[in-house]
């Protein structure tokens, strides 16, 4: 073998163990995506649940809006090679100003203060998970999906409200 064909052998070589390291990557990703992807949906059922429970349609309206805005922005919003940016309509809807509801409702929202702050830590994770794509993504996205899961287990624990034998 001439030293051409060597230098040629090593490099195919190299280029298709690149090839492999960038495809197990890429793996990597898309499974990192998804579970992501999974928190969002459930944290937004566990939103909804929230909205299914309130007797004003106002704040129904208002925690549905936000749990599409969780699922948006934990799933299609995180767009490897993207800007990482929310649009306003989606910050909006994860805005911690969610707690109170409609700002035409007569009252508050009926939530206790452990799912208030279940919530507000829910709407927070959603919101920062599409800027992990500017950083570490496959080291902050899991941990901001694992957070998110624990903020639902958190939410979900609660005392809910209208439960006197809660302190």
């Amino acid at each position: 073998m001439t030293n051409m064909t060597l230098v040629a052998a090593e490099s195919g070589a190299e280029d298709e163990d690149q090839e492999q390291r960038e495809r197990e990557r890429q793996h990597a990703v898309n499974e990192v995506l998804a579970e992501a992807a999974e928190a969002g949906r459930q944290a937004a059922g566990w939103v909804r649940e929230l909205a299914e429970r309130q007797p004003e349609e106002r704040h129904r309206s208002v925690l549905e809006r936000a749990a599409d805005a969780v699922e948006r922005a934990a799933g299609r919003e995180v767009v490897p090679g993207g800007e990482g940016q929310l649009d306003d309509e989606l910050a909006y809807g994860l805005s911690a100003g969610i707690v109170t509801g409609n700002p035409y409702a007569e009252a508050l929202p009926e939530l206790s203060m452990g799912e208030r702050i279940a919530l507000v830590a829910v709407c927070a994770l959603a919101a920062a998970m599409p800027a992990s794509v500017l950083g570490e993504l496959e080291r902050e996205l899991p941990a901001l999906a694992v957070t998110l899961d624990a903020a639902v287990t958190a939410g979900r624990t609660a005392c809910p409200t209208g439960n006197t034998a809660c302190p």
